[in-house]
This record gives structure tokens, C-alpha cells and sequence, in this order.
């Protein structure tokens, strides 16, 4: 192999990437990763499920500084006093029984640096475009061309192959605007009501639901995001300055300035093919209601690093259905998280399953085994409700399999 010829490409060296390239280049294939940004770099999709802790092990990427202990999720409405928890001890028997909450700047340099520790090379380029051929893969850079047997798109929201064969489906039910601060700093006091678990918070407000997310550091993430009317970024203020728990916590704590995300919930409808694939939020990216953003791409990457493990030994990587079961898998998955924040968003689910009867522990356990990301289990009723009892069809319908090669 030369210094221009790979076995795979892989564009993007967020989650997804570095997962993905980590697994192959450990498994002995020439990986090499293009990233456009200098690392360490900022990222919001600071809380993990349960489902990436199995990946994080095989990767051998432990907890640091950057990792911080995560019980659960815990649902809060101020406007009448409504909140519960629920705990990921309570799951269905299977999964591990906590997350974390993580820095992404230090989570994603740990990841990246962990890729190259199994192999892979990482370095640093704009992709300008590709020419998927026959025989191979062209990557066009500032610094001259690239070959390789296999292309993987992690390039997240940049979408680099949805923009090529404009595949991007928007999906227009979900939320469309958020703005979200950075406090540090945060008091004794703040701690104490944060907990031992330092649970997410979903706030459940009219403008749309918000997040507050304790961080490594004595540091919490305040997220608000917007369904419709005005956007998230003119309501975040008020949104901040009207909640007593947000108040309570970061008294006398140091905000950041806000930033914005806007358009954000897609899937990507040609997510694989001839000697390419797609992977994390190149692939799909649902609202971050239950975040399950970086979770199912690091459960994609290692499926997909498994089948293209296999087919490079064979030479069979060209097969255009070679990741056709992957994506069905990855659907089955999507469609169970999809289910339920369309009802989030579009019916009384947050009366009815939230803050309604408990219905007893069989009920919640069926709950939390969605919330921790372990939806393509068999035995969930509840799962299967999210799926088979749509309200409706969304934009996550339409097409099908559709270009699910």
C-alpha cells in the first residue's frame, strides 16, 4: 500500500469516524481518517446512553476527566410541579446500568487518539468531493487526490454524500431550532440538588422541552429546543431566566456565550452503496430529545466495521447490498426512538407514559429500556407500541428502505 491507497477512507473523525476507523485499523486494514477541524474542538451530544458503553470497552476507551457518571434521566414540568425519574437500575435485564455525561472536546480527542493507537491514520484535510468508481474510490482534497478500496461518510451534519446525491430528507415533526449555554463553576449548593446520579434533566416548557446537563468540572450544559414560532436562540434567555431550578443551580456560575443549531433532524435516504457507507449523523440524526445521537452512531460504526472487516479479507466490498441487513438493523432502531419523540412532540405522551400512573414496574422497566437504548429487543411491548402504533407517518416513512442498499 502506498501513501495515496487505502483500504478505507473515512471522512470525519468525530464518534462515529473514530469509532469506525479504530475497529478496522485494529483488525490490521489500512484506515486513513480526513478531518477538517483542529481537535480538541466543541460539540454538543454531551450525554450518552448505556447502548455506547459496550462499544467504549471493545475501543478500550475508559472513563477520564472527560466522563461523568450518569443514573438516569429525570423529566421536570416547574409550571405544575410534575417530575419523575427514571433510573437505568430499573431497565429490563440486559444493558449496563448507567451512562455517562461526557466533554466532547476530550471524549471525541480520546476517541480520535485511541484510532490511531489501533492503527489508523488521522490527518488533517477538507474534502472537496468524491468519485465513487468501479474499481475504487477517488477523495479530492486541498492537497491532492486519495485512493481507496472503501469510502465511510462520518462527516455528521456537513452530510457529505446526502449533499452529493441530495438525499437528505428533512423531518419536519421533530424540533427545529435550539440554543443552549455553557455555566462553570457551579456552587456546593448546586451539587447537592445535581445528586450523586447526575441525572439529564428534560424541562418539559410550552416553547418546547429543554435540557440541563450536568459536566465534568463542576460544569452544566442548558439547552432549550423550539418546535415552531419563534426560534430557539430568542427564547433561550427567557427560558433560563424564568426556571427556579436552572436559577438554583448556576448561581453565581459563569455562562458562555449561546450558540445555535437550527434544521437538525434528517435521514439520509441512499445511507450506503457501491464501496461506500454511511455512519452517525451522516446517516441519520433524530432530535436530541432522548439522546440518542451519539449512542446509535457508535453502535453503527462497530456494526459496520464487522461487515466491512469481513468484506475486505474476502475482496467483496464492492457488493452495493453488502450493508443492506446493517440498515435494516439501524432502522428497526431509528424508527423505535422516532415513535417516541413524535409523540413527544405530537400527542399526550408526556401525561400519559411521563407524568401519568406509574402503571407498575413491569411498565416502567419497558420505558427505560427505550430511554437507555436498547430498542431492538423482542420481548419490549413498549417498543413495539412506539412502532406499530404510529400516530401518524412522518417524514421518517417516507421512502421506506429506499435507497437502503
Amino acid at each position: 500500500m502506498n501513501d495515496t491507497t487505502w483500504d478505507v477512507i473515512v471522512v470525519g473523525a468525530g464518534p462515529a469516524g473514530s469509532a469506525t476507523a479504530g475497529l478496522l485499523a485494529g483488525a490490521g486494514h489500512g484506515v486513513l481518517v480526513l478531518e477538517r477541524e483542529a481537535f480538541p474542538r466543541f460539540h454538543i451530544g454531551e450525554s450518552l446512553l448505556p447502548l455506547s458503553l459496550p462499544v467504549l470497552d471493545r475501543l478500550g476507551v475508559g472513563a477520564d476527566d472527560n466522563f461523568l457518571y450518569k443514573q438516569g434521566a429525570e423529566f421536570v414540568r416547574e409550571t405544575t410541579g410534575d417530575q419523575r425519574m427514571f433510573d437505568f437500575a430499573e431497565a429490563l435485564p440486559g444493558p449496563p446500568r448507567h451512562a455517562w455525561q461526557v466533554v466532547r472536546a476530550g471524549f471525541d480527542t480520546r476517541l480520535r487518539d485511541r484510532a490511531i493507537a489501533l492503527g489508523a491514520t488521522v490527518r488533517d484535510a477538507r474534502v472537496l468531493r468524491v468519485e465513487l468508481e468501479g474499481d475504487g474510490v477517488t477523495v479530492h482534497t486541498r492537497d491532492g487526490e486519495l485512493r481507496a478500496r472503501f469510502l465511510v461518510d462520518a462527516s455528521g451534519q456537513n452530510r457529505l454524500l446526502a449533499r452529493k446525491f441530495d438525499t437528505a430528507q428533512p423531518i419536519r415533526t421533530f424540533g427545529e431550532t435550539a440554543a443552549f449555554v455553557h455555566f462553570a463553576g457551579l456552587g456546593d449548593a448546586a451539587m447537592e440538588t445535581i445528586g450523586p446520579g447526575h441525572e439529564i434533566r428534560i424541562m418539559v416548557v410550552p416553547e418546547g422541552w429543554g435540557w440541563v446537563i450536568p459536566l465534568p468540572g463542576r460544569a452544566l450544559s442548558v439547552g432549550l429546543v423550539c418546535r415552531a414560532g419563534e426560534p430557539a436562540s430568542r427564547r433561550c434567555g427567557g427560558y433560563i431566566a424564568n426556571s427556579a431550578l436552572i436559577q438554583r443551580l448556576t448561581e453565581g456560575a459563569a455562562m458562555s456565550e449561546m450558540r445555535l443549531e437550527r434544521n437538525f433532524s434528517y435521514r439520509n435516504l441512499r445511507p450506503g452503496g457501491e464501496r461506500f457507507a454511511c455512519v452517525g449523523d451522516a446517516a441519520c440524526f433524530l432530535d436530541p430529545v432522548f439522546s440518542s445521537g451519539v449512542s446509535l452512531a457508535l453502535a453503527g460504526a462497530e456494526r459496520i466495521a464487522e461487515r466491512l472487516d469481513a468484506a475486505l479479507r474476502e475482496g467483496d466490498e464492492a457488493r452495493e447490498d453488502l450493508l443492506k441487513s446493517h440498515y435494516e438493523h439501524m432502522s428497526a432502531g431509528i424508527a423505535v426512538f422516532a415513535g417516541m419523540i413524535d409523540r413527544f412532540y405530537n400527542t399526550r405522551f408526556i401525561e400519559h407514559f411521563i407524568f401519568g400512573p406509574q402503571g407498575g414496574g413491569e411498565v416502567t422497566a419497558q420505558i427505560v429500556s427505550v430511554l437507555a437504548g436498547d430498542v431492538w429487543r423482542s420481548d419490549n411491548p413498549f417498543a413495539r407500541l412506539l412502532v406499530e402504533g404510529r400516530r401518524r407517518t412522518t417524514a421518517l416513512d417516507e421512502g421506506g428502505g429506499r435507497g437502503l442498499h
